[in-house]
């Protein structure tokens, strides 16, 4: 953090979506010690695969729906195989999307803060589908709640292409393939990867909105210094 502090170990970790038939998934989460699983995915995508967890582990899923109304994933394929895609269509999307996250899910990451300052709250896991976007974003606002600079959020923040780099290249070459050639591979990299001006989009809209990113957590997420002081000594050292 800036004042010099740590972040605790193991206490919280950032995902991409657990699989419901994939129970060692959840075993290996519940190993960490990880009380708290909360998941970012919209009610769409909970239709289409709800959180099953086994059994086996005592993990309490919290749901904070975020979505990006912008991207139909169907219309975005459709695009892409038509090749109906100009230079910086999809990065411009992004950015959007981003600021989309920031402004119009402020009741959601006010819950998250609140709930991972309460007893139970931590040690948690973050997930949305990909563990890239949504998840992105909540640990980067986490994160400078905490007094961790900007410039270090947006290091954490990137190491998701580090793991991410492989399933990029090849879907990013699949796509690319099946519009005959029509829509460039860097176009689709625009949806897969994360990029520093994303991040960046989305703490601009909230220091246009609220002045600061200080008073975007007081004024757009209503937290207040108890509640900062009580997140920051569950996650600090």
């Amino acid at each position: 953090t800036i004042d010099g502090r740590q972040i605790k170990r193991g206490m919280l970790y950032r995902s991409d979506h657990l699989k419901k038939e994939r129970r060692r998934h959840f075993e290996a989460v519940a190993a960490l010690g990880v009380k708290t699983v909360y998941d970012l995915r919209s009610e769409r995508e909970l239709e289409k695969d709800p959180p099953r967890l086994p059994e086996v582990t005592t993990l309490e899923v919290v749901h904070l729906p975020v979505d990006c109304e912008l991207i139909d994933p169907y219309a975005v394929a459709k695009r892409i195989l038509k090749g109906d895609v100009k230079e910086g269509d999809f990065q411009g999307l992004m950015l959007e999307c981003y600021r989309n996250y920031a402004l119009n899910y402020t009741a959601e990451w006010s819950l998250l803060l609140r709930n991972m300052a309460e007893p139970g709250g931590l040690p948690g896991i973050i997930h949305c589908t990909y563990g890239r976007d949504r998840t992105g974003v909540s640990v980067a606002i986490i994160l400078r709640s905490l007094g961790v600079s900007e410039e270090t959020v947006l290091e954490d923040y990137l190491l998701s292409n580090t793991f991410w780099e492989s399933e990029t290249d090849r879907l990013s070459c699949f796509a690319s393939c099946a519009s005959c050639f029509r829509t460039p591979r860097s176009e689709v990299r625009a949806l897969m990867e994360v990029r520093p001006e994303y991040l960046e989009a989305a703490f601009e809209a909230m220091d246009h909105k609220y002045g600061s990113f200080e008073g975007y957590l007081h004024e757009g997420l209503g937290i207040d210094d108890a509640t900062l002081e009580r997140l920051r000594s569950k996650l600090l050292e």
